[in-house]
């Protein structure tokens, strides 16, 4: 019904935005919050941010048009079956996904861009404000990390890999 090839796509897709998020908490931050320098600090966070951000994005996007291509396909296998079997979960999915979006374009549009134009003093920021930035874009990285993770839980619900 769906092919291998979409499924490889978009597994790549939840394994590099889930992958990337991870990393970004897990090793770019503290790795970074070891600079004692707090100016140092904030540029080589705002540097990483400016390779992070593409690719959880690229991520994101890559997942959801895999997902809207394969559900197109799973449309067409399960024919008048299609409502029945996955619209419960399908609603969570798409308001999960919808969620993300709007985190991740809040995150990588708005705060990383601020940061990044503020440390490099192209607008007006302090280094108490961006620190703040760096604060919220790793909240919002953290809360996109665990909104994957159940929009996977329910992903593998509607495959049928869970029950």
């Amino acid at each position: 019904m769906i092919p291998l090839w979409l499924k490889w796509l978009h597994i790549a897709g939840l394994v590099l935005s889930l992958g990337s998020g991870l990393t970004f908490l897990v090793i770019m931050r503290p790795a970074a919050a070891t600079i004692e320098d707090r100016k140092e600090r904030l540029k080589i966070t705002a540097k990483l941010i400016q390779y992070f951000h593409p690719l959880y994005l690229l991520g994101i996007c890559t997942l959801f048009m895999s997902g809207a291509w394969g559900l197109t396909q799973l449309k067409i296998g399960l024919g008048n079956n299609y409502f029945q079997t996955v619209s419960g979960i399908l609603y969570w999915k798409f308001g999960l996904t919808t969620v993300i979006f709007l985190i991740a374009s809040m995150q990588c549009f708005g705060q990383g861009l601020k940061l990044t134009r503020m440390v490099n003093g192209i607008i007006p920021g302090d280094l108490d404000r961006q620190e703040y930035y760096v604060k919220k874009i790793s909240r919002a990285t953290f809360m996109n990390v665990i909104l994957l993770a159940v929009t996977l839980y329910f992903g593998l619900k509607m495959s049928g890999v869970l029950h």
